[in-house]
């Protein structure tokens, strides 16, 4: 059977294949991991549907494809077949080349063939472009590849490592100076690149302009200090500050609605929900799951959702289903000691808030200096909607509701 590219979720059409979990040959059960798919909203897995042996491999990682593109051969056998399937495939792989190493036996021939040097390298199949009927490798397929005319992307960066190690030694035996600095060329993700294209695109387009201000985060400091560890024992989460954010913003953006909108051509398109996207950090970048009707939802129910979704970013588990939809982006870069920043808009949101660190600073009140603990706040906005009036206000909103939690409470 064939091992096709699944649909990759809402106006999702093209991913890249990311990595291979399996080799050719490998014997395989049912639901393990294939191979690992990057579109440019998430990584998703495809999984084996049945026990059964990988016999050949399309698509190499780094390619991209399309939706139902061939990724794959896959034969189809039950565990108590494996054994005879794989005395059965053996052969057949042998015939096409797709043996996991080979060795190939070069000779070089210096001074008219008085000196015949024979060395043997080991290479893998994988390496070597298939030109012959049926994909297979050919004979001047491995003519080419031992001539350097057909090395792989890999192989090319080693042969030229191998070059440049070679050119330090020679250098260093005859006592010149050489700068040894090296740099590593590594091709973005797909996640990266659509990542860059929207940022830039945001530059293009938008009209982005940030204000800023600070809060004394004081009172939610107290609040969570008292209640921390009983909110841990009741809802198995702890409590954070992004909750408290969170249900500020929701009451915020019910005040002044422009900001919870969306401009799409010569029309600004004005959202009744509230549905907020986090911006996490994640091994492959920058992701941003949205938690929906977060007006609607407990301190709990938040903290929970956004505690999931730290988890299932770091497996890379986050579907593309999960980063779609946002009306208003939150992004705290305060966790990585940010204390200042102008956060960029998401595209085709009007606003996204920017949190960061917080610090001890002296602060005036009633004629005394106190110290507080503080945050900088940045709010980040499309002028060509949103009027300067209409994010000021935004924004000291927000500083209110956090310098005053017991508003959120009773809905003042």
């Amino acid at each position: 059977m064939k091992i096709l590219v699944p649909s990759l979720g809402e106006s999702v059409t093209e991913a890249t294949v990311a990595k291979w979990l399996k080799n050719t040959g490998d014997l395989v059960s049912k639901d393990e991991v294939l191979v690992e798919l990057e579109t440019d909203k998430a990584t998703l897995e495809v999984y084996a549907q049945s026990n059964g042996i990988l016999s050949e491999i399309y698509i190499k990682a780094g390619q991209d494809v399309e939706i139902g593109a061939e990724l794959a051969e896959f034969l189809e056998k039950e565990n108590t077949e494996l054994e005879e399937v794989t005395k059965s495939i053996k052969p057949q792989l042998q015939n096409e080349n797709d043996i996991k190493e080979e060795i190939i036996t070069e000779a070089k021939n210096d001074n008219n063939l008085e000196n015949n040097n024979v060395e043997t390298i080991q290479i893998s199949s994988a390496d070597i472009k298939r030109s012959g009927a049926g994909n297979k490798i050919t004979k001047n397929d491995i003519e080419e590849f031992i001539n350097g005319e057909n090395l792989s992307p890999s192989q090319r960066r080693k042969d030229r490592s191998n070059k440049f190690e070679s050119l330090v030694e020679s250098n260093v035996e005859n006592k010149e100076v050489f700068n040894s600095k090296k740099s590593t060329r590594v091709a973005m993700t797909r996640l990266q690149r659509t990542m860059a294209e929207r940022l830039k695109s945001a530059q293009n387009n938008a009209a982005m302009l940030t204000t800023f201000n600070e809060v004394d985060m004081s009172n939610v400091i107290n609040i969570r200090k008292i209640n921390k560890e009983n909110f841990e024992k009741k809802y198995g989460v702890k409590l954070g500050f992004m909750s408290f954010f969170c249900k500020a913003v929701a009451l915020a953006l019910k005040d002044i609605k422009i900001i919870n909108s969306e401009i799409d051509a010569n029309d600004i398109i004005y959202h009744d929900h509230i549905d907020i996207g986090i911006a996490l950090g994640a091994p492959q970048g920058l992701l941003v799951p949205v938690v929906r009707s977060i007006d609607k939802k407990s301190f709990f129910e938040i903290e929970k959702e956004i505690f999931n979704f730290g988890l299932e970013a770091k497996e890379g588990k986050i579907t593309s289903d999960q980063m779609t939809g946002a009306t208003f982006t939150i992004t705290n870069g305060g966790v990585y000691g940010s204390m200042m920043s102008t956060p960029i808009l998401n595209p085709p949101q009007t606003g996204i808030l920017g949190l960061h660190q917080i610090k001890d600073r002296p602060v005036a009140e009633n004629g005394d200096i106190k110290i507080k603990p503080m945050m900088y706040i940045a709010l980040t906005y499309d002028h060509r909607a949103v009027s300067g009036k209409e994010a000021v206000s935004f924004l000291v909103k927000v500083k209110e509701f956090i310098e005053q939690p017991d508003r959120m409470l009773i809905g003042l």
